[in-house]
Parts: C-alpha cells; structure tokens; sequence
C-alpha cells in the first residue's frame, strides 16, 4: 500500500507540472521577430578632399551602396579620413568619430565626437576652410542636402581654428 501510494504522489505532482507548464506556454507567447532584409541602396555621392598645396578641393563622384542615409554619411565621414591621392589631404582627423546623424529639413546635422576640434588639423585659414568645405562640399551631395550642422558631443563648437564658425549650418561655397 505504501509504495501505491508513492505512485499516486508522483503522478499528481507529474500532472500539476504538466498542467503548470501548459498554462505557462499558453500565456506567454513565442516572439518570433520578423527582421526586415536590409535594402541596399546605391547612393551617388561626390567625395571631396582638399588639395592644401593648390588650395582647392579635388572632387570624385562614385557609387556607394548603403542602407539608410545614416550609414552613408558615416560612410563618407569615414572616407574623409583618409584620401585616396597622395596629393591630397584628410578633410577629417583620423581619431574623430561620428555619433550621430539627423535630417533637419534640408540641413543633414553631424554630431561628432571631439577629436574633431583637435587644434593642429583645423591651422591656418585657408587650411580650415578648405577642409571644412571638403565636409559640406561631400555631404551635400546626398539628396535634398542644402547645408550641413555640425556639433560636437551634443554642443556647438567653437570655430574651425579659429576661423571656420559652426553655429549656423554651412553651405558649399560655390567658388571652390
């Protein structure tokens, strides 16, 4: 009778689990996330570099596939960096980082990391416009881009070594 009764135990305690388990999967549903392929799209973009030697800026137009207007302004960004000519120059310092990209209009707004401002990379004039113009010159290439913002951990940055003022969006200057 004894070992009867430890059968019984087992098998209502066997039905409790089920019947638990059961409700449990019943009330809590498996997510099944559906992700959305990404969609690359080929953006036709002019990358500009400065050429600080014949203070001008050197243009190339080419294709590049992105999937958002993000990813293709952190793409030119990071192209910038680093030109392809030996003649020219980097519009942006090696180290800077960009954190975020917002649309405001017609005005694309960077926020960058401080590396940006670094003194040395931004000296002289003709050195700060030009790079910067390399910047404005390139992202206005993407559409409906009139202007760029740019902002520095969240905050308006001083000028450009001194000279290149960011606290209105920057046009292309037509004359470089």
């Amino acid at each position: 009778m004894k070992q009867g009764l430890w059968i019984l135990v087992i098998a209502v305690l066997v039905v409790v689990v089920a019947l638990i388990l059961g409700i449990w999967s019943i009330r809590t549903p498996i997510k099944v996330e559906k992700t959305k392929p990404s969609i690359v799209k080929q953006w036709q973009v002019t990358l500009c570099y400065p050429d600080l030697k014949a203070s001008k800026l050197v243009k190339f137009t080419m294709s590049v596939g992105a999937a958002s207007e993000e990813r293709i302004a952190n793409e030119i960004f990071e192209r910038l960096k680093s030109p392809e000519g030996g003649e020219l120059s980097p519009a942006i310092p090696k180290g800077a980082k960009l954190i975020s990209v917002k649309r405001e209009g017609d005005v694309l707004v960077l926020d960058v990391s401080s590396e940006f401002t670094e003194p040395q990379f931004w000296q002289g004039t003709d050195v700060a416009h030009l790079r910067l113009q390399a910047i404005v010159h390139s992202l206005t290439s993407l559409p409906n881009t009139r202007a760029i913002k740019i902002l520095v951990d969240g905050q308006v940055p001083e000028a450009l070594g001194g000279h290149e003022e960011l606290s209105e969006p920057v046009e292309p200057d037509p004359t470089l």
